[in-house]
């Protein structure tokens, strides 16, 4: 299992998590705030490509937009999302709007054929409160 992180995409300020670059100070936007991979994610035979984001809401609701691919057929990205605060710790889990999986803290994309990319959208949830103390995410993934 790979851990990649979420990164704000402007302002911000370098750390070093287990197995993952993380990049904090979120600052809100219009719509919430979005953070931003810089980087593609692999996992396995599956690639998440760089500029997937997720936008989380003050209201409590979150939604993603992403590109994967794998180089094996019938495969699956499967990805739990971790809330955590500026002081680097866990607030909780995004919960998924529409669970895909037995778990309904994970976000997966199945991906049948390794000649193509497939765009995924999920949407997905979290307590209101939260939306101040969030000072980044942390994503757990695998293939």
């Amino acid at each position: 299992m790979r851990l990649g992180t979420l990164v704000k995409s402007a302002a911000v300020a370098l750390a070093v998590l287990g197995g993952g670059l993380a990049v904090t100070a979120p600052a809100s936007a219009a719509t919430g705030t979005a953070f931003t991979v810089p980087n593609d994610l692999h996992a396995g035979d599956c690639t998440m490509f760089h500029g997937a984001t997720w936008v989380l809401n003050s209201d409590g609701t979150a939604s993603f937009d992403g590109t994967v691919t794998s180089s094996d057929d019938r495969d699956a990205w499967l990805m739990t999302v971790h809330v955590m605060d500026h002081n680097g710790a866990e607030l909780g889990l995004v919960g998924n709007s529409f669970p895909n999986t037995p778990d309904p803290n994970k976000f997966a994309q199945n991906m049948p054929d390794s000649r193509l990319q497939y765009r995924w959208l999920a949407t997905g949830h979290f307590p209101a409160s939260w939306y101040g103390l969030i000072g980044y995410l942390r994503l757990e993934n695998h293939c």
